[in-house]
């Protein structure tokens, strides 16, 4: 009997160390939850306002995170930042062909802001090449009569060459002593039966997410409205199949909304323009023909597919958490531009605000390919956004057409690029031709010709009313 006050201790001292434990489990859960779910303070203003001598645009957010969001969401939108800065090589996949060596190489204008636009009209943009297929109807006609029209049907893409995007870059070009004298990698060139060569100007990223979630009713309803209210200027939603899901969307990203999400999105540029092979995009690309390369390359190459899941997963979540651009100074020029492009019927197509759906979701960037989870965001819920778009594509003229059609958009027609953050753009319409607001505006043609013509005929003080008002976007 003399034992069972020591047995009674024992338990009771292992009793007080469980109770110690669970104790400790359960304030680093609510440490956890709150770290995780707990808004982080912008601190912007604070940094400019200590940055002496040196003048900063209060309204400029171009590359921070949406506001409200939590210590582990941002600190995955920091992760996923430092993978777009990222310059990936040979034995991370890089290649064999590519355009550039990261994401910032091509959304990177200006250096402070990544996911801008790209920093010149040349290195930083891709080219799309084609040609007329010699049987189409339309292959005997001049080009100038049917380049607004040329569809799927009547074009050959060179998907044996290389087609349809350029890539300017090769693992050899870059590295002449990576293989063999006499084993090279040859970079992409435009065939010369090419009669359809499209160059294409990298656009800024920020705002994506929230387009990413405007619900595809609402677009369509967008087409239905302007058939209803102004069809000469009605676009068209444009469908396409989910890489992911395998299920039709409405496309919205991408300069003839051949895109149905940034997901999407960024599985083709990671395989077109870097060379990373992915689940979802798992051949490499080859000037001669699919994933064709002479067997010194593959040895060379990290075993397919590049991506294991979880680059994909956290670049397409820093892009979704990219802020919108703010608007700038409102003054009253600004007010009386806006109201020229209300009667001009600029608005009809550049359509000021959407809601995104009551629900917005974002890709889980811990959860990789090919299990995908999705986390909702309030960030991204039942948002008004000002983007100043329909999501459409409309036919633009023969000035503006390529001759390149993609998913459902035809050779002439083009999405209805938004202008929020317009002020802060470099190269404007999809090939940069111009950085010139006016330029730009006058290079519209086909639905939009009047409200061009409108535009010419007004006097010299409502024009650059109305060109305030643009650059306050």
């Amino acid at each position: 009997m003399s034992k069972l006050p020591k047995v009674f201790g024992f338990f009771q001292r292992k009793f007080g160390q469980l109770i110690a434990v669970v104790a400790v489990v359960v304030l680093a859960q609510i440490a956890w939850t709150t770290y995780r779910e707990a808004p982080v303070p912008d601190l912007t203003s604070a940094t400019a306002a200590s940055t002496a001598g040196h003048k900063v645009d209060p309204t400029d957010n171009r590359g921070k995170p949406l506001d409200g969001l939590s210590a582990r969401q941002l600190q995955a939108f920091e992760e996923g930042k430092v993978l777009f800065k990222k310059k990936f090589t040979v034995k991370e996949g890089l290649g064999p062909l590519f355009n550039g060596e990261s994401c910032f190489e091509c959304h990177g204008q200006p250096s402070n802001a990544v996911g801008g636009e790209g920093r010149d009209n040349s290195s930083t943009s891709i080219v799309n090449f084609a040609r007329r297929i010699p049987t189409s109807p339309k292959a005997k006609k001049p080009m100038a009569e049917v380049i607004e029209t040329l569809g799927k049907r009547d074009v050959d893409f060179f998907l044996e060459k290389g087609g349809p995007s350029l890539q300017k870059r090769s693992i050899t070009t870059e590295n002449p002593d990576l293989l063999p004298f006499d084993v090279q990698v040859d970079a992409d060139m435009i065939p010369p039966n090419a009669d359809i060569i499209s160059p294409r100007h990298s656009p800024p990223l920020f705002g994506d997410g929230l387009i990413d979630n405007i619900a595809d009713a609402d677009i369509i309803a967008n087409s239905i409205k302007q058939n209803i209210e102004h069809p000469d200027l009605a676009g068209r939603p444009i469908s396409a199949v989910d890489r992911y899901t395998e299920s039709p969307r409405v496309g919205r990203f991408g300069w003839k909304n051949q895109n149905v999400n940034l997901f999407n999105f960024t599985t083709g540029a990671m395989n077109i323009e870097l060379g990373l092979t992915t689940y979802l995009s798992a051949t490499e690309n080859s000037s001669k023909s699919f994933g064709i390369f002479p067997k010194e390359v593959y040895q060379i190459l990290p075993p397919g597919p590049n991506d294991k899941g979880e680059i994909l997963v956290k670049l397409n979540y820093f892009q979704a958490l990219l802020a919108p651009p703010k608007r700038g100074e409102i003054t009253e020029e600004v007010k009386r531009g806006e109201k020229h492009f209300q009667d001009l019927n600029c608005a009809v197509c550049h359509q000021p605000s959407m809601v995104t759906a009551p629900n917005g979701y974002v890709v889980d960037p811990d959860s990789p390919l090919p299990n995908l989870k999705y986390l909702r965001l309030d960030a991204l819920s039942n948002q008004k956004i000002y983007p100043y778009s329909d999501f459409l594509v409309h036919q633009m003229g023969k000035e503006l057409a390529d001759g390149i059609p993609q998913e459902g958009a035809r050779g002439g027609e083009w999405r209805t690029t938004p202008l929020w953050g317009l002020r802060f753009k470099k190269f404007l319409l999809h090939d940069g031709r111009t950085q010139v607001i006016h330029d730009a505006i006058m290079f519209h043609g086909g639905q939009a010709e009047k409200s061009k013509n409108d535009y010419a005929r007004l006097p010299k003080q409502e024009q650059d009313e109305l060109l305030a008002f643009l650059r306050s976007l």
